[in-house]
């Protein structure tokens, strides 16, 4: 799977609805607040509806006076309006090559469709110059509006809005808007005057309506609910204003709602937070994740970020092993989303977030049209840290390995050991490289015997990737002979596909030492549920998978280390040989 594509929006023909607001107006420089009355802004709305761009009439001197819009995009844009006979919804600009649905994120407030101004300055449809029957803030769904949704209720600012949304997701629908006291920042006088703003009431979507400001009001939640100001079915053209400026976070989140008629929904699997512990004792999940040509095109993908940080996160992977990544830098934009979440299912992520680091080694070798980096993902917060790293050292005499394993060294707590991240052959589609894999497993007791040498007394030694064979083969018969042990069982499957998401392959592995053993609690599993997401590519659909491979993991106890090895080792003196016998 090559890199992969953010920026291309599938369409279903037929589909006339509109599920986000058109704003009317430019963008501007300053941010409104969250608190903002946005009936203040008819006024200054028509005289600015005159200022948007029709797109399905300007020219493209005239198109490219949009921010990022250039000649060949301009012509484009043309040429795609000419054949389809005119835009219909401007998100439709969004399938026009150049443009795509980041481009047109920053160009939605200044762009229209088929909006011709009468006279005095307003829309002839109306969609501007309708009128609300208050001029109140408007009435928001509790249990059914989004952070953005939230803000618009005036008292409750970002923070106060993500708060209440990650205490819905913990605990499900309010039955009552008093429990809102519960939530985090929220005390009996903020819920006194944001209460009469927000409803219960099922049949009431957010936005749809407006509060009087008098006191027959003042609980909506009970009480018949005012008559509607403006008509937001998907048919309607009387959308309510949105602010122009939102944040990065906001935009995102409605344009994945946007997008969500377009695509396979793809919701986060229900799972409890990790607690890292196992019968009272501290304990860590280690975990080796094939990626499947992770670039840095591939980790920008909202979709593919999303999938990659909450799977760790819902499964409390503590260190991760990472095969086939396609450069050194994508493995970091993982990283930085952790610590610093955008998506917004990451950051409303209410479990232990952790302090994450990287490392990535230098090329492995060759994989499909690039080279082939190996790296670690490691959580510091749970008391772990990297002594040392290194690839295998190349011999100039013979090859052992097609791609290199990644060798570092981990202190964990009290535990400490060598992890070793392989990527070996694989077989071909007509088994013809078999051979060479088996060559290759032949040789993995030569390189724990390398690195005992190298690590004198060090005996935890844990083999973990993409073995590309399944561990009950009789390949695997030396290894077993000095002591190891796999903790992924033969029928327990490790591939996925659009096709199978059951799987028909055991091809990833954990291979304990005979003394790793010790610690192994007997927890560990494969991961097949929420690897797919609606912005990663299928083929001509959406709802693609990550990586057509799971991830595993296998769960180690850190109270003690029984061994005597040392670890202590810098960087480039650990530099391993793989003897000729």
């Amino acid at each position: 799977m090559g890199a992969v594509n953010s920026c291309c929006i599938p369409r279903k023909s037929g589909i006339e609805e509109e599920k986000v607001a058109k704003n009317g107006f430019r963008k501007h420089k300053r941010q409104l607040s969250a608190a903002f009355n946005m009936t203040l802004l008819d006024e200054e709305n028509k005289a600015l509806v005159k200022n948007q761009l029709d797109i399905n009439t300007a020219t493209e001197e005239e198109l490219m006076t949009l921010p990022g819009i250039n000649r060949v995009t301009a012509k484009q844009i043309v040429d795609y309006r000419r054949q389809i006979r005119g835009f219909k919804l401007v998100e439709d600009l969004a399938l026009v090559s150049g443009v795509g649905a980041v481009k047109l994120e920053a160009i939605r407030h200044e762009i229209i469709v088929n909006k011709k101004v009468n006279g005095n300055g307003s829309p002839e449809n109306g969609r501007m110059s309708n009128k609300r029957e208050s001029s109140g803030p408007r009435v928001v769904n509790l249990n059914t509006a989004n952070v953005f949704q939230l803000m618009k209720v005036k008292g409750i600012g970002q923070t106060l809005a993500e708060n209440i949304v990650t205490y819905r997701d913990k605990k499900g629908h309010f039955t009552n808007i008093d429990d809102l006291i519960k939530v985090k920042g929220i005390g009996h006088h903020v819920l006194s005057a944001i209460k009469p703003q927000l409803t219960l009431d099922e049949n009431v979507t957010s936005d749809s309506v407006s509060y009087s400001s008098s006191k027959k009001s003042s609980n909506l939640n009970n009480s018949a609910i005012p008559s509607r100001t403006s008509d937001i079915s998907l048919n309607s053209e009387n959308n309510s204003i949105n602010p122009p400026n939102e944040c990065s976070k906001g935009s995102l989140e409605n344009l994945l709602e946007t997008l969500g008629p377009f695509s396979e929904k793809a919701e986060r699997p229900a799972v409890d937070f990790p607690t890292f512990k196992c019968n009272n004792r501290g304990a860590v999940r280690v975990a080796s994740w094939n990626l499947q040509c992770f670039s840095s095109d591939k980790a920008l993908n909202p979709g593919v970020k999303d999938v990659v940080c909450m799977t760790i996160l819902e499964n409390g992977f503590s260190i991760i092993a990472v095969q086939e990544l396609a450069d050194q830098e994508g493995l970091q934009k993982i990283c930085d989303e952790l610590n610093a979440p955008t998506l917004p299912n990451v950051t409303r992520w209410a479990g232990q977030r952790g302090k994450w680091k990287c490392i990535v080694s230098e090329s492995t070798g060759r994989m499909y049209m690039s080279n082939e980096y190996n790296g670690f993902l490691y959580d510091e917060s749970q008391g772990i840290s990297l002594i040392s790293s290194c690839l295998l050292a190349k011999d100039r005499k013979q090859k052992p390995f097609t791609r290199r394993p990644f060798i570092a060294t981990f202190k964990i707590k009290r535990f400490d050991c060598a992890m070793v991240s392989v990527h070996l052959k694989a077989t071909g589609l007509d088994n013809e490289d078999l051979g060479r894999l088996q060559e290759e497993i032949d040789k993995m007791p030569n390189l724990v015997a390398a690195i005992q040498a190298e690590l004198p007394g060090e005996r935890d030694i844990i083999l973990l990737g993409d073995f590309n064979l399944s561990p009950d083969a009789q390949d695997f018969n030396d290894l077993r002979n000095i002591g190891y042990h796999n903790c992924i069982a033969e029928g327990v499957f490790t591939n996925i596909s659009e096709a199978n998401k059951k799987g028909s392959k055991t091809y990833d592995n954990i291979w304990l030492a005979k003394q790793t053993k010790q610690v192994f609690t007997g927890n560990c599993g494969v991961i097949r549920e929420g690897l797919t997401s609606p912005w990663i590519p299928a083929g001509w659909k959406w709802g693609g998978v990550v990586s057509d491979h799971c991830p595993i993991w296998a769960q180690l106890y850190t109270g003690k280390d029984l061994d005597t090895g040392d670890i202590k080792i810098g960087t480039e003196a650990i530099r391993f040989a793989l003897g000729n016998d």
